[in-house]
């Protein structure tokens, strides 16, 4: 490790956990969890099915393991939250023709109405989250935390 990041590790004698950036990532993840998840609940959700109905939103019909590879989850994770998302009347499956292994899954009319009601509360979280922030620092911030994926994906 070269000596002009070594403030920013916790091997440092120097080391301050202010400075360690992953501290400061997982805190503004859990907080913004928090927020969504308190203004979720009038609605009855968490935020795994909200991410499920979410991404479901950006790539409709996708597969059950489209959905664990993008949100991070487990399979086993995403199908029973696929399947009490169902249950609840907000996405349905089906077999795909062309492999009768996967299943897809889509929203329903219930589930594209749930969509406008979290991004509408989303939109607050957002606003308040990104007050005192420039849209070009958050577009820096957004590059610099996909230069730091792309070199932990390596």
């Amino acid at each position: 490790m070269t000596s002009k990041y070594s403030k920013f590790f916790s091997a440092a004698s120097e080391f301050n956990l202010d400075n360690f950036p992953y501290y400061w990532i997982t805190q503004v993840h859990s907080q913004y969890v928090q927020n969504v998840d308190h203004a979720l609940k009038k609605y009855g959700l968490d935020n795994s099915r909200r991410r499920i109905l979410l991404a479901l939103k950006s790539k409709p019909n996708a597969s059950v393991s489209d959905l664990s590879d993008m949100l991070i989850f487990k399979m086993s994770t995403t199908t029973k939250i696929i399947y009490r998302l169902k249950d609840e009347g907000l996405v349905d499956t089906y077999c795909c023709e062309e492999d009768a292994r996967i299943t897809r899954v889509v929203l329903t009319h219930m589930g594209e109405q749930m969509v406008e009601k979290i991004n509408d509360l989303s939109h607050i979280v957002l606003d308040q989250s990104f007050e005192g922030l420039t849209p070009l620092q958050i577009e820096k911030m957004l590059d610099s935390l996909k230069l730091i994926f792309r070199n932990l994906a390596h």
